[in-house]
């Protein structure tokens, strides 16, 4: 299956970049969701921005875990001659 927007295909889950590839992924439909929030709106609101807020937040929180859970200690893997 294929994500319509940016015709990205459905990954393997024996990929070692699966659980990055879903993560990142999951953040892109949280920000979609923004744009699609803010979209019809005319004048921003106390409300609208706090929802976005929110959105935004969960975001920064995925985009945080992908850094700090998933791509810290491949360095600490390798070995160099």
């Amino acid at each position: 299956m294929a994500d319509e927007n940016l015709d990205i295909p459905q990954t393997d889950p024996a990929w070692d970049y699966y659980e990055v590839w879903q993560s990142l992924h999951i953040a892109q439909v949280k920000i979609k969701s923004g744009i699609k929030l803010i979209f019809g709106q005319e004048q921003a609101t106390h409300d609208t921005d706090q929802k976005l807020k929110e959105i935004l937040e969960t975001v920064v929180e995925k985009l945080e875990q992908v850094i700090d859970d998933e791509l810290t200690g491949y360095a600490d893997d390798e070995v160099y001659d």
